[in-house]
Parts: structure tokens; sequence; C-alpha cells
């Protein structure tokens, strides 16, 4: 289905996977590596794989969604907490399930974690003593675009898989056929497929964050509300990173990477600004980044942060 992910669709592929029973898979956010997985899970437990290693996709097996299939379970950061991390109880609700691992070759156990890198210290290690016996047929699956945040004793514990990034091209064929207008937001998206149908289908959003970005210092506070935290304060702050980005290249080289469609904006508003000042911000919103992953009233920082923006306005 998406053509640079092909090498992990082979039949080799899918027969060689349970030989270990850790894989780590590192891959940037929005390139579909979800998909893949997903698609993967269901070869693995499908109860008539075709002989080309393809699920039946009729089977009772095949059937289940992967976060209600009685043989997987998902872990991905609590919903319930205002800080994106996986907990140690999170990890120690998997006992049960572990326990109930089968020698069956037929009734593989498979433990998905999604944003590995959001476990905690507590929750990494108690994680690591399952990893270090794990039961017959249990399979622990990981997914994270940080590989540096999982722990060592983790990582050697596992099979590593590095995702690679589709090229432009690769990305417009794809959304040629699934979604013809994220063409226009590949730029913006870093070439990035799943992030491009993601913005696309938020373009709204992102005409309202940039009408507040192209006012300058003349934005008016009260056009900065949460509404514009809609789609989460990391997809704020990650718009407004690429914004000041292109006002620097722009500013200084008078290129531009994101917002190709604005230059004469661009072009305009960079006259009012000195480079010193868009990289001390840029420095800031570095700060910004770390503390939305946090407790932070995100209210709050937004505000600080757009009164941080006026700032750099000559």
């Amino acid at each position: 289905m998406i053509n640079w992910f092909e090498q992990y669709h082979s039949p080799e592929f899918v027969s060689d996977f349970p030989k270990t029973q850790t894989h780590l898979f590192d891959a940037e956010n929005g390139i579909g590596a979800d998909l893949l997985i997903e698609n993967l899970l269901h070869k693995l437990l499908c109860e008539n794989v075709t002989n080309d290693k393809q699920p039946c996709n009729a089977c009772p097996s095949c059937r289940y969604l992967i976060d209600e299939h009685p043989n997987i379970r998902l872990i991905d950061n609590n919903p319930e907490l205002k800080s994106d991390v996986i907990t140690i109880d999170q990890i120690r609700e998997l006992s049960s399930f572990i326990e109930l691992a089968s020698t069956s070759e037929h009734d593989k156990k498979i433990i998905f974690i999604k944003n590995a890198h959001y476990l905690t210290s507590s929750a990494a290690n108690a994680l690591l003593k399952n990893l270090e016996e794990p039961p017959n047929n249990t399979f622990f699956i990981l997914l994270t675009s940080n590989l540096h945040k999982i722990l060592p004793t983790i990582r050697s514990r596992s099979t590593i898989y590095k995702l690679t990034s589709p090229s432009k091209v690769q990305c417009e064929d794809f959304l040629k056929e699934k979604h013809q207008e994220a063409i226009k937001f590949l730029d913006l998206a870093e070439h990035k497929p799943f992030l491009a149908i993601q913005m696309a289908d938020n373009k709204e959003l992102i005409n309202s964050i940039l009408k507040v970005f192209l006012r300058g210092k003349s934005f008016d506070m009260m056009d900065v509300n949460e509404n514009l935290l809609a789609s989460g304060p990391q997809f704020f702050v990650d718009l407004m990173q690429k914004w000041i980005v292109d006002l620097a290249q722009f500013k200084e080289f008078k290129t531009i990477y994101y917002f190709k469609n604005l230059q004469d904006q661009i072009e305009l508003i960079s006259n009012q600004l000195s480079y010193k000042e868009l990289l001390n911000f840029y420095k800031k919103l570095i700060e910004y980044r770390r503390l939305s992953e946090t407790t932070i009233n995100k209210s709050i920082a937004l505000d600080n942060l757009m009164i941080d923006y006026k700032r750099i306005f000559v």
C-alpha cells in the first residue's frame, strides 16, 4: 500500500519477524508507521495467511480492530493525564495478559507500545523486567520517533528497524490516490504524507493561526485563545517554529522552506525583524515545545509565547 515500506510488507520479513520477541521501530511522526505496524499485526495473527503471507481478511482475528483484539494489548500515553507519559501502572496492568501467554504456536500474544519514548523511568524499568524473560509466543513491539529516549538496556534487547521516510515524489504519488488536497501541504509537512493529510484536514485551524502570525506585532491578543490549540500545543509550536525558520531564512538568504505561497508577506514581515532576534526567539520556542509536553497551563503558556513573538519586532 505504501511503497516506501515495501520491504516491511514482504513475505520474507513477515516470516522472519517472530524469530525474536522484542522489536523496536524508529520512525518519524507522520510517515505512516502506525499503519505499517497495524498491517503487520494483522498478518502475524491471521488464522489463514495466504500463500504470499497476506492476511485473509476473513477470519475472526482479521475482523478485529487492533485496539479490540483479545491477543493484543495496545499501550499509549495515558489520556487521563495532562502530560504525555506512559505510566508504571499501565505497564503493571500487562502482567495478567502476559501470564496468559500460551505455548501454542498459533496463539501469539502481542504488546504494542506506541510512542515508547513517553515511558517514564519507572515504567521503562518495569517493562525491562518483562523483556528479559518473555514467555513463549509473547511479542513486544515498540514504536518511537525519539530513539535516543529509549533506555539503552531496552534497545539492546530489541531488534531495531529504522523506517525510512518517503521522497517527495513518493508522497505525491501516494496522495494523488488518497488525499489530493494534502499535496499542497507537503512542504509544510516536511514530506510526511500522513502529517500532510492531518494538515489538509485542519486547514481552517492553520489559516486561523497564520492570520495571527501574518499581522506581525499588530495582532490583537484577543485573537489568541485556546481555539488555536485545537490540534494540541505541539502542533501550534511546530507551526510557529517553521514560520520563524522561514522568516529567518528569507531575512538572511532570501529562501523559503515551508510557506512558499506566502513569500510576499514573509518578505514584508522579515523587513521588520532582526536576524539576531529571530534566532533568540527560536531558542525560546524550543523551551516552549518542551513545556508543551508537561502539565503547564497551556493557555497561559500560549499567551506568554505570543507576547514574546510581539517583542521580536523592531
